[in-house]
């Protein structure tokens, strides 16, 4: 079964854009039964986590309910003046971008830039 994680560089000013792979992520997940689908916020991308759009967090919570996993860059998170409490209290864990990319690459995932 492939391996897919979705690298969302797309803040909420491109939030269609966004939003098309954070729900395909879900629906992989919970639709196709898709195991290894993971997310990673980079850039723009980390404030998606704090923004207000009702679309973004709600599809958010729904990844979280499909047991996705949604992790973020904590330089990004600094870099963008975001609040890191609030980050972690949407669920989504803060991990190094250099770190995660290595670790996705080595053990096989396709990596889809959004």
């Amino acid at each position: 079964m492939a391996k897919i994680a979705f690298w969302i560089t797309a803040g909420p000013d491109q939030a269609a854009k966004a939003l098309s792979g954070l729900r395909l992520a879900e629906r992989l997940r919970s639709s196709r039964n898709q195991k290894d689908v993971q997310v990673y916020l980079f850039g723009p991308g980390v404030r998606l986590t704090t923004d207000s759009n009702p679309q973004i967090q709600a599809v958010l919570q729904d990844l979280r309910q499909a047991a996705v996993m949604v992790e973020a860059c904590p330089a990004n998170v600094k870099q963008m003046g975001l609040d890191e409490a609030a980050v972690l209290a949407t669920g989504v864990g803060l991990r190094p971008a250099g770190e995660v990319l290595v670790e996705l690459v080595d053990n096989g995932y396709q990596i889809v830039g959004v």
